[in-house]
């Protein structure tokens, strides 16, 4: 009898083996995926509202106009009262801010902070895929709803973050969660996208909201508004233009 259960053993080893195994997804194509949720078309404009939160209460508010062309160049207008004649620029892994009362532009990083728990690559950078390996780690349900979970790692030196874990909904790659890692490993920010619109006929990220993991008091609210497609001449990102003020 053991020999028979042994014979029974084998064969279905034997058979089980044979069998296909499903594959995980391919997490680089989500990735490319999920970025058309952000980046609707390869150039485009659109506005960004910025609510900065303390405590629970509302601290400040900036507007800006992004001017984005592909993945390696974009240039950001300031449009607050406040703030008026300062543009930011990112050509490939570069970037740098233009302020009114300097005569050079000044080299900035991604990391550094815009305004509230906003960087500027949070702004600046949105195509992922460019900047990003990505890793399928498993699924799982966020708030409900079934998610890929991407393990992104920098793969440029442009890059925002170090390492983002990356929620991503099954059924159409759409983020609905992120968490940001610095290259120690320190988690320093988490996000929630929060809602999504048609816009000339495009399902795009309509509001995000960033948590700062470190102060733990304070957020800010990313709207977008008025996405269009746009023909942008190589102009707008010239380095040198003297007409940037």
């Amino acid at each position: 009898m053991s020999k028979l259960f042994s014979a029974i053993a084998l064969l279905a080893l034997c058979l089980a083996s044979a069998l296909p195994c499903a594959a995980d997804p391919d997490a680089n194509a989500l990735l490319r995926q999920s970025d058309a949720f952000r980046n609707g078309w390869p150039a485009f404009v659109v506005h960004v509202r910025i609510t900065d939160y303390a405590s629970g209460k509302s601290d400040e508010e900036h507007l800006y106009e992004v001017s984005q062309k592909g993945s390696n160049k974009t240039y950001v207008q300031f449009m607050s009262p406040r703030e008026k004649g300062e543009h930011l620029l990112m050509l490939g892994d570069d970037m740098w801010i233009y302020l009114p009362d300097t005569s050079r532009p000044i080299r900035i990083t991604p990391l550094e902070r815009l305004t509230g728990d906003a960087a500027n690559g949070d702004v600046a950078r949105t195509n992922y895929a460019a900047d990003y390996k990505a890793v399928y780690l498993r699924t799982e349900k966020q708030n409900g709803v079934e998610c890929y979970l991407l393990d992104l790692t920098a793969k440029r030196k442009g890059s925002t973050y170090q390492r983002i874990l990356y929620w991503l909904r099954v059924e159409d790659a759409r983020p609905l969660r992120a968490e940001f890692y610095l290259t120690s490993g320190k988690r320093i920010k988490s996000a929630t996208f929060d809602d999504y619109e048609m816009r000339n006929g495009k399902m795009l990220l309509h509001r995000l909201t960033l948590y700062d993991e470190i102060r733990r008091n304070s957020h800010s609210v990313l709207e977008y508004s008025s996405a269009t497609p746009r023909t942008l001449p190589d102009k707008i990102f010239y380095q040198g233009r003297e007409d940037r003020f």
